[in-house]
């Protein structure tokens, strides 16, 4: 209890009890006597051992004693203590209108309960496993069990936790709390066992992985003991002879291990674990030139579906690619994540002939058997026929094309014109034919000239800026570092040897610099790059985030050095 005089008013701090065990209430009342206004007060530093479950509740109580009267104002919190041991709620600091005061500390004992799967009532978190890898999913169900002879009045609702360090999935959430009909025996015991909830929980780069506690406030039947025996006593007043008691219910923390993938890592593995199978298919096989198709990629499988990107895409030279849109349909009747997850491109070959979409391949971990996949689509080969209703020398317009028309619109003049007389028309058509031959003449031969030479050097200016470019990429990168960095090297490299594709990997980089730098180089270039690939999903993503931008750079200024 905790008392301070403000003049001629008191301010009284108080709880019902100090020993209680673990699960029960307590009650915290402020009181101001001889006041006219309620005590403000901050319960921050109550945050570290107790949960304010609700409050604060006002009341005003008068009295008149010898013919004055007293007014008391009080305020009333209920604390659940979040943990078993002795400690003290602080000196409470507040205001009664304009004046301060500060209370005195107030020492609570929390009882440790029976061991809780001893207990009548009990919350425990359900996991279905708790060594796992990177991406890997996690089933994680909290029930609530309770002996079959305890009844329970009500129970509140409750929020599910944030779980830090995970990407979560919903699996199944009660619309109503239902005890299953098959009891869990548990060290001999039988419960009645409800779900509160489940989910899928996919753990993520992060210092620390655990499953946090929950919270559930119930309200439980207690019987009370009849005064006396009565042989006319009535059942039906049965009723009459109980109460609730409120308890708070906690789960226990639960901490995921969380193991290494084994090596050596695929060089197309980009974070998948679980059991994938990818198809690719288009809307039709045979087109026009400048007619648009549709290409989809279809992920079917069950695992970490949408935490992960498909390896680089090698469209064939010709064919205009947009950006895809993707959609996800989740089987809902699983309690792992499982659906089909698909990539839609809308592409516009250019050029007349066969082209061939290669297989789009990707390496998963199967956490089943612990071992590396492979999963692939087959290779498509389409028809493009000449399309005879626009010249087909031109092949149509591009999208950079386009964009230049549209900067060079040439307008009707609609101003008066003054016409020539004959005479003057025909001098002038004259002079024109005399100097458009000396233009179709002389012209031509320069224009090639000068074209040839920049044609010429074009490969030769662009490997002269590939190390400038590149750097400048890296340093002006805000997105992903592993993908900031890899995408500089491959910048430099299509460049450098004016490669004449964007898409490339770890295992065409060693094809293309195989003669070129000595073997050590190579195997260091293609470490960091699978590095990269890796990204996020790798175990040392930590460490190398905050370097890996720091080491790309050097590393490109060593291989272009070496290169010259």
């Amino acid at each position: 209890m905790g008392v301070s005089f403000i003049l001629c008013q008191s301010v009284q701090i108080s709880v019902d009890r100090n020993k209680l065990q673990e699960g029960d209430l307590l009650t915290l009342t402020i009181e101001v006597t001889g006041g006219e206004d309620f005590a403000k007060v901050g319960l921050e530093p109550l945050e570290k051992d107790f949960d304010i479950i609700s409050g604060p509740s006002q009341q005003t109580n008068i009295q008149w004693l010898n013919g004055r009267m007293t007014s008391t104002k009080s305020l009333t919190w209920t604390l659940s203590p979040t943990r078993s041991g002795k400690f003290s709620i602080p000196p409470l600091k507040g205001t009664v209108g304009s004046k301060s005061f500060e209370g005195k500390s107030i020492p609570i004992q929390v009882l440790k309960s029976v061991d809780e799967q001893n207990n009548q009532v009990f919350i425990l978190a359900d996991l279905d496993k708790d060594k796992v890898r990177l991406g890997e999913q996690i089933t994680l169900t909290y029930k609530l069990y309770k002996n079959p002879k305890i009844d329970i009045a009500g129970i509140d609702q409750f929020k599910m936790p944030d779980f830090k360090g995970f990407w979560v999935e919903e699996i199944f959430t009660p619309q109503q709390l239902k005890f299953q009909a098959q009891k869990e025996t548990i060290n001999g015991v039988k419960y009645q066992v409800a779900n509160l909830g489940q989910r899928a929980l996919f753990p993520m780069p992060s210092d620390q992985h655990i499953v946090p506690s929950i919270a559930l406030q119930i309200q439980i039947e207690v019987k009370k003991k009849k005064r006396r025996k009565d042989p006319f006593f009535d059942p039906f007043f049965n009723s009459f002879f109980s109460e609730t008691k409120t308890k708070i219910l906690r789960s226990k923390e639960k901490s995921i291990s969380i193991e290494s993938f084994p090596e050596p890592r695929p060089f197309d593995f980009t974070g998948a674990v679980g059991d994938f199978q990818i198809n690719a298919n288009t809307d039709r096989t045979d087109v026009k030139v400048n007619e648009g198709l549709t290409f989809t990629i279809s992920l079917k499988g069950t695992g970490n579906i949408g935490l992960f990107s498909l390896p680089n895409i090698k469209f064939p030279d010709g064919v205009e690619v947009f950006p895809p849109t993707d959609s996800f349909e989740k089987d809902g009747f699983r309690n792992k994540l499982t659906g089909i997850q698909k990539w839609e491109y809308i592409l516009i070959p250019r050029q007349a002939g066969i082209i061939v979409f290669p297989r789009v391949q990707m390496s998963y971990f199967d956490s089943k058997t612990n071992t590396w996949k492979r999963t692939s689509t087959d290779p498509i080969e389409i028809s493009i026929s000449p399309d005879k209703s626009i010249n087909p020398t031109n092949g149509g317009l591009t999208k950079r094309e386009v964009e230049l028309l549209g900067q060079d619109i040439r307008f009707i003049h609609t101003d008066n014109q003054i016409f020539l007389s004959n005479s003057k028309r025909r001098m002038n058509t004259i002079f024109l034919v005399y100097l458009s031959a000396v233009i179709v003449f002389i012209l031509p031969l320069s224009f090639s000239r000068f074209m040839g030479y920049r044609i010429a050097t074009a490969d030769s200016r662009q490997a002269r800026g590939a190390l400038r470019k590149s750097i400048k990429s890296l340093k002006n990168a805000t997105n992903d570092p592993f993908e900031a960095a890899s995408k500089a090297f491959y910048i430099y490299l299509k460049d450098k040897f004016a490669l004449p594709g964007d898409n490339l990997d770890p295992a065409e980089v060693r094809l293309i610099l195989n003669d070129k730098l000595e073997k050590e180089i190579i195997d260091f270039i293609i470490e960091i790059l699978m590095i990269c690939d890796a990204g996020k999903y790798s175990p040392d993503a930590i460490e190398k985030q905050n370097t890996i931008k720091e080491d790309m750079l050097n590393m490109i200024k060593q291989v272009d050095k070496n290169l010259k």
